[in-house]
């Protein structure tokens, strides 16, 4: 017999970025809607290139002022706040996309809540290591249904 209530469990992929934000709080919204429970999850990419790819593209930016993971997932917890719905923060070593990937199976979410495009690596991820971009990866191969946010165009 299938449950009335489709959404129990959310993943929400974060990475720090704006839309990631963004996402948060559509996430919040449709969590509050639906007494869903919240998993925020951050990738954390630790291979030295990706170290030196990333630290490249934010000029002016140390590695440590982009935060760590736990600081990203405390910061994509404030839509949360005050909402009723129940969270949980996950910090994961790995490739952004095969760590959502791998949770969201795991843990047999009814949705994940994601950006468009992460923080700025998405050209240069696909003209240095010939990825498509995470957002890609994840909707080709989830195990439930993706939402993606959108920036403002």
């Amino acid at each position: 017999m299938m449950s009335d209530q489709l959404i129990r469990k959310i993943l929400v992929a974060t990475d720090g970025s704006e839309l990631a934000m963004r996402a948060a709080h559509y996430a919040a919204e449709i969590a509050r809607c639906m007494g869903a429970e919240v998993t925020i999850l951050n990738a954390a990419e630790v291979s030295g290139l990706t170290e030196f790819v990333t630290y490249s593209i934010e000029v002016g930016k140390e590695p440590s002022q982009r935060g760590t993971g736990e600081e990203i997932v405390d910061r994509a917890r404030k839509p949360f706040l005050d909402t009723g719905v129940r969270t949980h923060t996950k910090v994961v070593e790995g490739y952004a996309a095969e760590v959502i990937l791998r949770e969201a199976e795991d843990g047999k979410y009814d949705l994940i809540v994601m950006g468009s495009r992460g923080a700025g690596m998405g050209l240069i991820r696909r003209v240095v290591f010939g990825l498509g971009s995470v957002a890609e990866r994840v909707v080709g191969n989830a195990p439930c249904p993706v939402l993606i946010v959108r920036g403002e165009t």
